[in-house]
């Protein structure tokens, strides 16, 4: 029995009359705070789902660009290795690390490519093709052109082709290489006419990566995106196009889950435009077929292009327009507007560089349908007490006094058992625990008190710990800037976590005690797990600078380290490495993927970026680092190295702070110590998030030269 209950049986003893007063004032008040709280759930729901839908759409938008970064990235390399085979011919050997080869692992690749290109996804008309994974399928150009395809040596870059697919088997469907000279390459190799598989256009005329419109694939009958990129030889001439179809299920298979909010939620693809009129459309590019609307043969492909040249609008003009001007602008957003006459939550990404944006529209009937149906719980469950309270009550009233009685002892002794255990534990008494047999809320008390306890103490000791940890991190970063005759140098970390993945360091060179590197690195993530390789990166650099070796041989050695470490797990980190010598006050540096660091001249008032290729450490073991060089760091100069936190800091506008921002400031304090030129920077990301908490660690070190 409730606790409520025994209250009710002891002061309906004395005060039955009030008691029926108050209990009938209390019914009719529970229906207007049923109809109150009904209001604000809906709105609150609303509310949340939007914030969810567009935290959804944003950080799919984000995975997306990484998708098609890596496309374009395979792209370009087999494009170069392709240019290379042409003009080598038997000559051209690949590259070692982009000849993969596991034996071991050849059933399961059988199996896997099997599955992948399933006849069981294929129509009647294809169900008799044969794939051949062990060669490329080559078509002879017209006898009119000039062959330029060394086809005697195709077995040579066939490993390219297939390595291509299998770094990224979800983002390559079929490759295809096709030659001014007419021939062509493509893989895997089809046992039929090539007109029943034809590519759209590929036509490049330059070397950036070209996207095509979502089309059908007529093979697989999947929805695909087509990238291409020219193939051009040494002296600048155009050989041909290389391309690869991307399975846009592949691109955008992070949300079958939606079906959470709604199965009626509303996916598409869509892009702004200005006809000849000068009248604002939002085109559909590709849109997701609503669940009740996919057939057996349309499962595995639940995008499709848009055939008819869709515009999307809406009844409500002026919310459209903004919505409008903001994909124009390039934002994201959410917003609510009526879809189909239907009031609905938009929630839209930010258009990628071809101005495709995400949508997804959610209809509000769907989101505020569990509130209704609590709401109209609630009026049924208060009309039911209703017409029940008055035959109870003359029951209620004979039981009341003997219940009472007997019922109130017990009562109060488990509450004193209670209290003598909640004094044991403000004693530092973890160990206290108590014994209460009732099965009503003061035995649910009692048994919630007995699991509180050692939650309770864990919780105390992981607080301990992290607290021990942030003493160590905070010891593994300098404690103080190196004292250099003609250079005034200061360093800070800012992080937003009692952890983070931010690092900075000044490094003595091997063998010369006048020669020092500063290092400036970013983990991806923060909290614990960026700590931890922060802290392994930090141990390896300085172990690997004990031992002689340039920057490059330097950051190859610990970027193999970090690599094995990072192994599956997707971490990874940049770091720019900057070494002076203050005799000739040369620069020597190295670039892991991150930001360049700048050099501001108050001569010129300009800024030079230190720019240098190398990817990311802990991407590929086998990434190798080049040294780059400035040779005049002249009196009054100023270098600036920093993480992302400081211009990728935003105030509540979604505004960031920019790199300009962090120039104007460094410009101005030109003449202050380097101390006081860090501290402004800080100060100057911290005015500008306002009351907005801080996302990010915020890293700078800056050294001056006189």
């Amino acid at each position: 029995m409730k606790i409520r209950s025994k209250l009710l049986l002891l002061l309906l003893l004395v005060s039955i009359l009030p008691l029926l007063a108050v209990q009938f004032n209390g019914l009719d008040s529970m229906r207007l705070l049923a109809d109150s709280i009904g209001g604000e759930v809906r709105h609150e729901l609303v509310q949340k789902s939007s914030v969810e839908l567009k935290r959804l759409v944003e950080d799919h938008a984000r995975v997306l660009e990484k998708q098609r970064k890596i496309v374009e990235l395979n792209l370009r390399q087999l494009s170069a290795e392709l240019s290379l085979w042409i003009q080598d011919r038997g000559a051209y050997t690949p590259p070692e690390v982009l000849l993969y080869s596991d034996p071991k692992n050849e059933e399961s690749e059988k199996i896997r490519l099997a599955k992948k290109y399933s006849p069981k996804s294929w129509s009647g008309m294809h169900r008799n093709l044969r794939l051949n994974f062990r060669t490329l399928r080559y078509m002879p150009g017209p006898a009119s052109f000039a062959d330029i395809v060394p086809i005697e040596y195709m077995s040579s870059v066939l490993p390219l082709f297939k390595n291509t697919e299998r770094n990224n088997p979800e983002l390559n469907l079929w490759i295809r290489a096709e030659f001014l000279s007419g021939e062509s390459l493509s893989y895997p190799a089809l046992s039929f006419v090539d007109k029943m598989h034809s590519a759209v256009s590929t036509v490049n005329k330059g070397s950036e990566i070209n996207w095509s419109s979502p089309r059908k694939d007529v093979v697989t009958g999947k929805t695909v995106l087509t990238a291409s990129v020219s193939i051009i030889s040494k002296d600048g001439t155009k050989l041909g196009v290389l391309s690869t179809d991307v399975p846009l299920d592949t691109l955008l298979h992070g949300y079958n889950h939606l079906n959470a909010f709604s199965h009626n939620i509303f996916s598409v693809l869509a892009k702004a435009k200005t006809d000849v009129d000068g009248n604002k459309k939002v085109m559909v590019v590709a849109e997701e077929l609503p669940a009740g609307n996919r057939h057996s043969m349309m499962k595995m492909n639940m995008w499709m292009p848009s055939l008819n040249q869709e515009q999307l609008t809406s009844s409500g003009s002026a919310e459209f327009e903004k919505f409008q001007t903001l994909l124009e602008q390039g934002k994201s957003g959410v917003m609510s507007m009526p879809y189909k006459d239907i009031e609905s939550i938009w929630a839209f990404s930010a258009p990628d560089k071809r101005g495709v944006a995400l949508i997804l529209i959610l209809p509000h009937s769907d989101v505020v349908e569990p509130a209704l149906k609590v709401e109209a719980s609630i009026h049924t469950s208060i009309n039911e007490q209703l017409k029940g309270l008055v035959y109870i009550l003359v029951c209620v009233v004979l039981l009341v006094t003997l219940l009472a009685f007997f019922m109130s002892r017990r009562f109060t002794e488990s509450i004193l058992i209670l209290a003598k255990g909640v004094k044991r534990i403000s004693t530092g008494d973890f160990a206290a625990h108590v014994e209460v047999k009732t099965t009503d809320e003061v035995g649910e008390l009692a048994d919630n008190f007995n699991k509180m306890v050692p939650s309770l103490r864990e919780h105390i000791e992981i607080k301990s710990a992290i607290d021990v940890a942030m003493e160590v991190q905070t010891n593994l970063l300098p404690q103080k800037s190196p004292v250099i005759d003609l250079f005034d140098i200061h360093g800070e970390s800012r992080y937003c976590d009692e952890l983070g993945g931010d690092y900075f360091d000044y490094i003595k060179t091997y063998g010369d005690n006048d020669r020092i590197c500063f290092a400036v690195g970013d983990v991806s993530g923060h909290g614990i797990q960026s700590a931890m390789l922060m802290g392994s990166a930090r141990g390896y650099l300085r172990a690997r600078m004990i031992n002689d070796g340039e920057l490059g041989k330097i950051m190859t050695d610990v970027n193999r380290l970090i690599a094995s470490d990072t192994y599956k797990t997707g971490q990874f980190m940049t770091m720019m490495m900057v070494e002076l010598d203050p005799h000739t006050k040369r620069l020597r540096w190295v670039r892991a993927g991150h930001e360049p660091a700048l050099i501001f001249d108050p001569l010129t008032g300009d800024f030079i970026e230190l720019v240098g290729d190398g990817l990311a450490l802990g991407i590929m073991d086998e990434s190798c680092y080049f040294v780059s060089q400035y040779d005049d760091f002249g009196a009054g100069q100023i270098l600036i190295l920093g993480t992302d936190g400081i211009w990728e800091a935003s105030n509540e506008d979604g505004e960031f702070f920019g790199k300009q921002r962090l120039k104007e400031v460094i410009a101005i304090g030109k003449d202050k110590p380097a101390v006081e030129i860090v501290n402004s920077v800080l100060d100057a990301v911290q005015r500008f998030t306002g009351k907005k908490p801080q996302e990010d660690d915020l890293t700078i070190v800056v050294i001056k030269s006189y």
